[in-house]
């Protein structure tokens, strides 16, 4: 169901690092930066059925659709070192120990 002042698209992902297209709703409350993300599909590297997906989703829908691919990541402008919506429920910063290990 459609919640009042919520922008929604739909997200597909290259995926080369397990060889697979990932497809995701994501939600993004009005005037928010975060945004939430659905896992919706996951499907291996197959051109003509991500092909007809596509197809079948673009005649489906009139959500916006962005594309990425991981050999094209982009960084989110800062590092991430805490995010409780993510599973980060701690601060992720690397810290030297005495021993001049990385923890």
């Amino acid at each position: 169901m459609r919640k009042y002042h919520w922008r929604y698209h739909l997200l597909i992902v290259d995926n080369h690092l397990f060889h697979c297209y990932g497809f995701f709703l994501q939600a993004q409350k009005s005037g928010e930066r975060l945004i939430h993300s659905y896992d919706l599909l996951e499907m291996s590297h197959n051109k003509e059925v991500y092909q007809q997906v596509l197809a079948d989703l673009r005649s489906h829908t009139e959500l916006s659709i962005e594309f990425r691919d991981t050999h094209h990541l982009v960084h989110p402008g800062k590092d991430v070192v805490r995010d409780l919506m993510h599973g980060h429920s701690r601060n992720t910063k690397y810290k030297q120990n005495e021993n001049n290990h990385l923890d």
